[in-house]
């Protein structure tokens, strides 16, 4: 794509004429929003004077200065900033009353009101309701968490993903301190609650908060990945957090040793068998599961098969076919080598660690170079179906967008970490930039200010991979669009 085909593409800067204004929606969030605020003011104005008249005549006029200032001060504040969504997070979620927390969050200073309606949405797909389908839906991090805790109760690939992007979402792309606390959360508990440690790391990694950080002690403990934390840690932790009677039965397990050996994970997929075919089928049993699959146990088991699946081994194999009476033994013995190096060259896409194929294909035989080639155009073709959906011509809707984006996001950058940059740089120019380019684009135009927190994160991604590849006239524009982007947004 040339600078003027990328110019002519290019999201228009927030002082153009093809920015959308404030429409009837807008206007009507701002006389909510007014609204909210005089409600505000006449509630908390009426409860600070029935507050300051009764404990004036209950004390007449005996009460010290720091308890004039407390009573007068510290505790009104308290109840206009955090009693409500104390009252929304701690009472009415757990308890299942999706009325008061809404009424709560609607009360609360600390809620936006953009906000308010992802906050519902995310409180229903926690009480076990399913996930809206309408196509006005709002993307932002609170339905990002709602998307990963409605898919597969935030412990599998499609949560893993929506972790990592929002881990690395760009500073315009809001992540609100609320969604931070109260929402991870509830994907720690739901994670700890199948005993997906991992899983609850990952979460706890974007998470704040005291009950964050002591379901990120439960879940280190559990998955054996630091030194085990003394129990009156863990217990000092529960005490200063909130949620204590749902966190009991947790801190209980770990801090018991009968428990917390009930509690460590599974042993890894190479643990029990021996043989070459029962080591195969256990991997690919775990990464059927959404298991963590290691590259250097696909490497041992590539050199396993090398073995048995040479000259020497395909002869006894022939052999035996024709004591069987198997017609077409030859024919056999090499449809059944293909379909290792195929499933060798699967495995090998999804694990987890250095260069895949420089592991794996170590020698230079014809097994290793024939490998190498499987994994590549497996890779190439991991790439093509994640640039199918991505159609100009038929934007999703944002959520939708930003999950199909997630896809190829988690693809290319597997490519990098395994392939190098002049790998990167030949499939971002051959195969990735223009259509992700066009579709980026066209999502932006379609929906507005509504994609506008996806916008920021696709315009920031792509401007960081085309400065990763050299691509300078990419990048710039890029960076233009993130901005854009970033304004009409907010």
């Amino acid at each position: 794509m040339t600078t003027d085909s990328l110019a002519r593409v290019r999201v228009a800067a927030p002082s153009s004429g093809s920015v959308r204004g404030p429409g009837p929606r807008d206007a009507g969030t701002g006389v909510q929003a007014c609204i909210r605020a005089a409600v505000w003011t006449v509630v908390w104005a009426t409860i600070l004077r029935n507050i300051g008249g009764s404990v004036g005549v209950w004390a007449a006029g005996s009460l010290s200065a720091a308890v004039t200032i407390l009573v007068s001060v510290v505790i009104p504040v308290w109840l206009f900033v955090f009693f409500p969504s104390w009252l929304a997070w701690r009472v009415a979620q757990p308890l299942g009353m999706p009325v008061v927390a809404a009424i709560a969050s609607w009360m609360s200073p600390l809620v936006r009101m953009r906000d308010l309606r992802s906050i519902s949405i995310f409180m229903a797909v926690a009480a076990g309701r399913p996930f809206p389908a309408r196509g006005d839906l709002p993307a932002d991090a609170w339905i990002a968490l709602a998307a990963a805790l409605q898919g597969d109760g935030g412990v599998g690939v499609r949560a893993a993903r929506i972790a990592d992007a929002l881990a690395h979402l760009p500073a315009a792309a809001r992540f609100p301190r609320l969604a931070r606390s109260h929402g991870v959360e509830v994907l720690m508990l739901a994670a700890l609650g199948r005993r997906d440690f991992a899983a609850a790391a990952r979460w706890g990694d974007l998470g704040r908060g005291r009950l964050v950080g002591l379901l990120a002690l439960i879940a280190r403990t559990g998955s054996g990945a630091a030194a085990r934390i003394p129990a009156r840690v863990l217990w000092l932790h529960w005490a200063l957090a909130p949620a204590r009677r749902a966190t009991l039965p947790l801190v209980r397990a770990v801090t018991s040793r009968r428990s917390a050996s009930e509690l460590q994970p599974p042993p890894a997929p190479l643990a029990g068998p021996v043989s070459v075919h029962a080591r195969h089928v256990a991997l690919i049993a775990a990464a059927a599961r959404n298991q963590p699959v290691a590259t250097r146990d696909i490497a041992a088991l590539a050199a396993a098969w090398r073995t048995g699946l040479d000259e020497a081994a395909t002869a006894r194999l022939q052999a035996r076919a024709l004591e069987l009476d198997v017609r077409n033994g030859a024919e056999q013995g090499r449809a059944l080598r293909g379909r290792v190096l195929d499933e060798l060259a699967a495995l090998l896409s999804v694990s987890h660690g250095d260069d895949a194929i420089a592991t794996a294909t170590a020698r230079s035989d014809d097994f290793d170079a024939e490998l190498a080639s499987r994994v590549r155009q497996r890779q190439l073709d991991d790439v093509r179906d994640a640039l199918r959906p991505l159609d100009p011509d038929a934007a999703s809707q944002p959520l939708e967008a930003w999950e199909r984006w997630l896809a190829l996001r988690a693809v290319v950058e597997r490519i990098d970490q395994r392939a190098g940059r002049a790998a990167s740089a030949a499939l971002w120019y051959g195969s990735v930039r223009d259509p992700l380019w066009r579709w980026s684009c066209a999502l932006f135009h379609e929906h507005g200010p509504r994609a506008g927190w996806v916008a920021v994160a696709i315009f920031d991604w792509v401007a960081n991979r085309a400065e990763y590849v050299g691509d300078m006239v990419a990048m710039l524009a890029s960076r233009e669009n993130a901005r854009a982007a970033s304004a009409i947004a907010h």
